[in-house]
Protein backbone atom coordinates (compact mmCIF):
# COMPACT_ATOMS: atom_id res chain seq x y z
CA UNK A 1 0.00 0.00 0.00
CA UNK A 2 1.41 3.75 -0.76
CA UNK A 3 1.95 5.19 2.48
CA UNK A 4 3.76 8.47 3.86
CA UNK A 5 5.99 8.39 7.15
CA UNK A 6 5.39 10.80 10.25
CA UNK A 7 7.94 13.35 9.46
CA UNK A 8 9.60 13.12 12.98
CA UNK A 9 11.10 9.58 12.09
CA UNK A 10 12.90 10.65 8.81
CA UNK A 11 16.12 10.87 10.53
CA UNK A 12 15.61 7.59 12.60
CA UNK A 13 14.36 5.17 9.25
CA UNK A 14 17.50 6.90 7.29
CA UNK A 15 19.96 5.56 9.87
CA UNK A 16 18.40 2.20 10.19
CA UNK A 17 18.45 1.82 6.15
CA UNK A 18 21.85 2.79 6.20
CA UNK A 19 23.05 -0.14 8.52
CA UNK A 20 20.62 -2.77 6.68
CA UNK A 21 23.51 -3.68 4.71
CA UNK A 22 25.78 -4.80 7.56
CA UNK A 23 23.20 -7.28 8.59
CA UNK A 24 22.55 -9.42 6.01
CA UNK A 25 24.21 -13.18 5.91
CA UNK A 26 26.62 -14.54 3.76
CA UNK A 27 23.74 -17.01 2.07
CA UNK A 28 23.07 -13.48 0.32
CA UNK A 29 25.34 -14.29 -2.40
CA UNK A 30 24.02 -17.98 -2.88
CA UNK A 31 21.01 -16.98 -4.69
CA UNK A 32 20.09 -15.82 -8.29
CA UNK A 33 17.32 -13.06 -8.84
CA UNK A 34 15.69 -12.33 -12.30
CA UNK A 35 12.91 -9.97 -13.19
CA UNK A 36 10.34 -12.24 -15.20
CA UNK A 37 7.73 -9.69 -15.85
CA UNK A 38 6.27 -6.25 -15.67
CA UNK A 39 2.50 -6.44 -14.57
CA UNK A 40 -0.06 -5.08 -16.34
CA UNK A 41 -1.42 -1.59 -15.26
CA UNK A 42 -4.88 -3.20 -13.89
CA UNK A 43 -2.10 -4.95 -11.05
CA UNK A 44 -0.22 -1.76 -10.23
CA UNK A 45 -1.10 -2.05 -7.05
CA UNK A 46 -0.67 -5.19 -6.40
CA UNK A 47 0.01 -6.39 -2.52
CA UNK A 48 -0.42 -10.37 -2.08
CA UNK A 49 0.99 -13.38 -4.03
CA UNK A 50 0.46 -17.11 -4.10
CA UNK A 51 1.85 -19.54 -6.21
CA UNK A 52 -0.26 -22.96 -7.23
CA UNK A 53 0.69 -25.47 -9.20
CA UNK A 54 0.76 -23.84 -12.82
CA UNK A 55 -0.68 -20.36 -11.37
CA UNK A 56 -0.59 -17.37 -9.32
CA UNK A 57 -2.71 -15.18 -7.73
CA UNK A 58 -2.51 -11.54 -6.88
CA UNK A 59 -4.86 -8.80 -5.98
CA UNK A 60 -4.78 -5.11 -5.38
CA UNK A 61 -4.56 -3.25 -1.92
CA UNK A 62 -6.71 0.04 -1.15
CA UNK A 63 -9.90 1.08 -2.30
CA UNK A 64 -9.06 -1.27 -5.79
CA UNK A 65 -11.99 -3.43 -6.80
CA UNK A 66 -12.38 -6.63 -5.27
CA UNK A 67 -11.05 -8.59 -7.79
CA UNK A 68 -8.66 -12.13 -7.47
CA UNK A 69 -6.41 -12.18 -10.30
CA UNK A 70 -5.08 -15.54 -12.03
CA UNK A 71 -1.76 -15.12 -13.93
CA UNK A 72 0.30 -17.94 -15.73
CA UNK A 73 4.24 -17.70 -14.96
CA UNK A 74 5.15 -15.60 -17.14
CA UNK A 75 2.94 -12.36 -15.26
CA UNK A 76 -0.19 -12.27 -17.88
CA UNK A 77 -3.62 -11.74 -16.51
CA UNK A 78 -4.83 -15.22 -17.87
CA UNK A 79 -8.47 -14.91 -15.41
CA UNK A 80 -10.37 -12.63 -13.33
CA UNK A 81 -12.97 -13.14 -10.32
CA UNK A 82 -14.65 -10.29 -8.67
CA UNK A 83 -15.70 -10.83 -5.04
CA UNK A 84 -19.15 -9.72 -4.13
CA UNK A 85 -17.40 -7.51 -0.82
CA UNK A 86 -15.56 -4.47 -0.84
CA UNK A 87 -11.73 -3.95 -0.81
CA UNK A 88 -11.07 -1.83 1.76
CA UNK A 89 -7.16 -2.42 2.11
CA UNK A 90 -6.51 -5.63 0.61
CA UNK A 91 -3.04 -6.58 1.46
CA UNK A 92 -2.73 -10.31 1.84
CA UNK A 93 -4.32 -13.64 -0.86
CA UNK A 94 -3.49 -17.20 0.04
CA UNK A 95 -5.54 -20.35 -0.59
CA UNK A 96 -5.72 -24.23 -0.06
CA UNK A 97 -7.81 -26.68 -2.21
CA UNK A 98 -11.22 -25.97 -1.22
CA UNK A 99 -11.27 -21.95 -0.11
CA UNK A 100 -9.63 -18.84 -1.28
CA UNK A 101 -8.51 -16.81 1.73
CA UNK A 102 -8.60 -12.68 1.25
CA UNK A 103 -7.00 -10.43 3.86
CA UNK A 104 -8.70 -6.93 4.38
CA UNK A 105 -6.41 -5.79 6.90
CA UNK A 106 -4.40 -3.03 5.80
CA UNK A 107 -3.73 -0.49 8.72
CA UNK A 108 -1.26 1.52 8.20
CA UNK A 109 -2.57 5.02 9.85
CA UNK A 110 -3.96 2.27 12.87
CA UNK A 111 -7.44 3.72 13.09
CA UNK A 112 -8.82 -0.07 12.07
CA UNK A 113 -10.66 -1.48 15.31
CA UNK A 114 -11.86 -4.41 13.13
CA UNK A 115 -10.35 -5.77 10.23
CA UNK A 116 -11.87 -8.84 7.99
CA UNK A 117 -10.25 -11.62 6.02
CA UNK A 118 -12.82 -13.24 3.64
CA UNK A 119 -12.84 -17.26 2.89
CA UNK A 120 -14.29 -18.31 -0.45
CA UNK A 121 -15.26 -21.62 -1.48
CA UNK A 122 -13.25 -22.63 -4.65
CA UNK A 123 -16.56 -23.87 -6.03
CA UNK A 124 -18.55 -21.40 -5.38
CA UNK A 125 -17.45 -17.93 -5.41
CA UNK A 126 -20.53 -16.56 -3.30
CA UNK A 127 -20.17 -18.18 -0.90
CA UNK A 128 -18.14 -16.51 1.24
CA UNK A 129 -17.19 -16.20 5.09
CA UNK A 130 -16.23 -13.26 6.99
CA UNK A 131 -13.94 -13.49 9.59
CA UNK A 132 -13.63 -10.15 11.80
CA UNK A 133 -10.55 -9.61 13.20
CA UNK A 134 -9.39 -7.23 16.33
CA UNK A 135 -6.14 -7.29 17.36
CA UNK A 136 -5.43 -7.75 21.68
CA UNK A 137 -4.23 -4.11 22.95
CA UNK A 138 -5.15 -2.37 19.94
CA UNK A 139 -6.01 1.21 21.03
CA UNK A 140 -7.21 3.05 17.47
CA UNK A 141 -7.54 6.39 19.75
CA UNK A 142 -3.64 6.44 20.52
CA UNK A 143 -2.10 4.50 17.59
CA UNK A 144 0.53 7.00 15.59
CA UNK A 145 -0.19 6.37 11.78
CA UNK A 146 3.14 4.54 10.70
CA UNK A 147 3.96 4.02 14.21
CA UNK A 148 2.83 1.43 15.48
CA UNK A 149 1.95 -2.52 15.36
CA UNK A 150 -1.60 -3.08 14.71
CA UNK A 151 -0.67 -3.50 11.16
CA UNK A 152 -0.54 -6.51 8.75
CA UNK A 153 0.14 -7.40 5.09
CA UNK A 154 1.01 -11.12 5.03
CA UNK A 155 -1.09 -14.24 5.35
CA UNK A 156 -0.68 -18.24 4.62
CA UNK A 157 -2.82 -20.97 5.02
CA UNK A 158 -0.30 -24.04 6.28
CA UNK A 159 -0.78 -27.40 7.65
CA UNK A 160 -0.43 -24.84 10.79
CA UNK A 161 -3.76 -23.49 9.87
CA UNK A 162 -4.00 -19.88 9.02
CA UNK A 163 -1.44 -17.64 10.01
CA UNK A 164 -1.24 -13.51 9.84
CA UNK A 165 1.87 -11.79 10.38
CA UNK A 166 2.22 -8.18 11.53
CA UNK A 167 3.52 -5.66 9.88
CA UNK A 168 5.38 -3.87 13.29
CA UNK A 169 5.94 -0.45 12.03
CA UNK A 170 7.02 0.55 15.89
CA UNK A 171 9.05 -2.09 17.13
CA UNK A 172 9.96 -4.29 13.80
CA UNK A 173 8.65 -7.52 16.18
CA UNK A 174 7.05 -9.31 13.82
CA UNK A 175 3.87 -10.92 15.45
CA UNK A 176 2.23 -14.16 14.02
CA UNK A 177 -1.38 -14.69 14.79
CA UNK A 178 -3.37 -17.86 14.44
CA UNK A 179 -7.01 -16.94 12.97
CA UNK A 180 -9.79 -19.27 13.82
CA UNK A 181 -11.80 -20.04 11.00
CA UNK A 182 -14.79 -21.05 12.27
CA UNK A 183 -15.07 -18.05 14.49
CA UNK A 184 -16.74 -14.86 12.60
CA UNK A 185 -15.88 -12.87 15.71
CA UNK A 186 -12.52 -12.73 17.46
CA UNK A 187 -9.87 -11.35 19.20
CA UNK A 188 -5.98 -12.25 18.23
CA UNK A 189 -3.16 -12.67 20.79
CA UNK A 190 0.32 -13.27 19.05
CA UNK A 191 1.42 -17.12 19.78
CA UNK A 192 4.47 -16.26 18.05
CA UNK A 193 7.44 -13.15 17.35
CA UNK A 194 10.68 -12.90 14.49
CA UNK A 195 13.09 -10.53 15.72
CA UNK A 196 16.10 -9.49 13.52
CA UNK A 197 14.41 -8.73 10.38
CA UNK A 198 15.54 -5.52 9.10
CA UNK A 199 12.19 -3.52 8.34
CA UNK A 200 8.22 -4.80 8.08
CA UNK A 201 7.03 -7.93 6.78
CA UNK A 202 4.64 -7.52 3.61
CA UNK A 203 4.15 -10.84 2.46
CA UNK A 204 4.64 -14.60 3.98
CA UNK A 205 4.38 -18.04 2.20
CA UNK A 206 5.24 -21.50 3.49
CA UNK A 207 8.21 -23.27 1.80
CA UNK A 208 7.33 -27.14 2.17
CA UNK A 209 10.46 -28.11 -0.12
CA UNK A 210 12.88 -27.01 2.90
CA UNK A 211 9.94 -26.47 5.76
CA UNK A 212 10.94 -22.74 5.80
CA UNK A 213 8.70 -19.83 5.98
CA UNK A 214 9.73 -17.21 3.37
CA UNK A 215 8.92 -13.37 3.92
CA UNK A 216 9.77 -10.01 2.44
CA UNK A 217 10.07 -6.44 3.54
CA UNK A 218 10.99 -3.43 3.34
CA UNK A 219 12.37 -0.11 5.20
CA UNK A 220 11.21 2.95 3.66
CA UNK A 221 11.57 7.00 4.36
CA UNK A 222 9.37 9.73 2.92
CA UNK A 223 12.19 10.20 0.01
CA UNK A 224 11.40 7.18 -2.09
CA UNK A 225 14.73 5.38 -0.51
CA UNK A 226 13.90 1.66 0.22
CA UNK A 227 16.13 -1.29 1.80
CA UNK A 228 13.72 -4.52 0.32
CA UNK A 229 14.94 -7.90 1.72
CA UNK A 230 13.66 -11.28 1.52
CA UNK A 231 13.98 -13.82 4.64
CA UNK A 232 13.23 -17.75 5.53
CA UNK A 233 12.42 -18.56 9.40
CA UNK A 234 12.55 -21.49 10.98
CA UNK A 235 9.14 -23.80 11.67
CA UNK A 236 9.84 -22.03 15.16
CA UNK A 237 10.18 -18.54 13.65
CA UNK A 238 13.84 -18.02 13.87
CA UNK A 239 15.72 -15.80 11.07
CA UNK A 240 17.94 -18.28 9.06
CA UNK A 241 18.81 -16.28 6.12
CA UNK A 242 18.71 -12.68 4.56
CA UNK A 243 18.49 -11.69 1.21
CA UNK A 244 18.81 -8.13 -0.20
CA UNK A 245 16.81 -7.12 -2.78
CA UNK A 246 18.53 -4.01 -3.77
CA UNK A 247 17.06 -3.18 -7.56
CA UNK A 248 13.93 -3.04 -5.78
CA UNK A 249 11.82 -0.65 -3.28
CA UNK A 250 8.29 -1.75 -2.51
CA UNK A 251 8.11 -5.51 -2.02
CA UNK A 252 4.37 -6.57 -1.26
CA UNK A 253 3.89 -10.14 -2.04
CA UNK A 254 5.72 -13.64 -1.89
CA UNK A 255 4.97 -16.89 -2.44
CA UNK A 256 7.39 -20.60 -2.84
CA UNK A 257 6.45 -22.48 -5.81
CA UNK A 258 6.30 -26.43 -6.00
CA UNK A 259 10.19 -26.56 -6.75
CA UNK A 260 11.72 -24.17 -3.61
CA UNK A 261 11.77 -21.35 -6.39
CA UNK A 262 10.58 -17.77 -4.71
CA UNK A 263 8.01 -15.53 -6.29
CA UNK A 264 7.97 -11.74 -5.47
CA UNK A 265 5.80 -8.86 -6.51
CA UNK A 266 6.53 -5.42 -6.69
CA UNK A 267 4.51 -2.34 -6.20
CA UNK A 268 4.27 0.48 -9.11
CA UNK A 269 5.80 3.76 -7.45
CA UNK A 270 7.31 6.57 -8.84
CA UNK A 271 8.15 5.51 -12.47
CA UNK A 272 9.10 2.15 -11.15
CA UNK A 273 5.66 -0.21 -13.10
CA UNK A 274 4.39 -3.27 -10.91
CA UNK A 275 7.04 -6.48 -11.59
CA UNK A 276 6.70 -9.60 -10.81
CA UNK A 277 10.67 -11.26 -10.15
CA UNK A 278 11.45 -14.52 -9.10
CA UNK A 279 14.80 -15.70 -6.84
CA UNK A 280 16.41 -19.29 -7.34
CA UNK A 281 18.43 -20.73 -4.17
CA UNK A 282 21.88 -21.71 -5.82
Amino acid sequence: MRHFINVSLICFVAICLSACSSIYKESSKNVTISKVAELASELEETSGLYCSTDTLLSINDSGNTPVVFTLDYEGNVIHRTQLAVTNKDWEAVTADEHALYVADVGNNKGKRDVVQIYKVQRDNVNSIKVLNIRYQGNDVTSNIPYAHDFDAEAMIKTGNGLLLFSKSWRSFVTKIYKVDETNAQQTLSAFATIEGLPGVVTGADFDSTRNQYVLVGYRSDPFGNFAAFLATTSEQFEVLNLWPLEDYKQVEGVCADTKGNYWFSEEAIDSRPASLSKMVRN
